[in-house]
């Protein structure tokens, strides 16, 4: 099941599993891409360690002239090896990072 979530950023580190839309099920891909207003870039890290701009898994480029950079995709996961609240992402406060996930349903 292929589901489509937008992440509002609030400035310290969230976990995606606080999604209001998320689904309880554990993730075969995602795709990660900031907003086309974002002025910053956001840093995505694990559930364990804080993302920083110094200590992070992956840096997600902020948009340039509103053109979001190409999406970050990572998996192909096996059922129940990874879901998101794997995942904890930082950026600029009220800035966006448009989520899509192909659930393991």
């Amino acid at each position: 099941m292929i589901r489509a979530h937008v992440l509002t950023l609030n400035g310290s580190a969230q976990s995606l599993s606080t999604l209001s839309d998320a689904l309880p099920y554990s993730i075969r891909t995602i795709s990660l891409q900031p907003g086309g207003a974002n002025a910053a870039p956001i840093y995505v890290g694990d559930a364990i360690t804080t993302p920083s701009a110094s200590s992070h898994g992956v840096r997600l480029e902020a948009a340039t002239a509103t053109i979001p950079p190409a999406p970050f995709v990572l998996g192909e996961f096996a059922p129940g090896w990874c879901t998101l609240a794997d995942f904890r992402v930082i950026g600029a406060n009220t800035e966006k990072l448009h989520i899509l996930v192909d659930y393991h349903v």
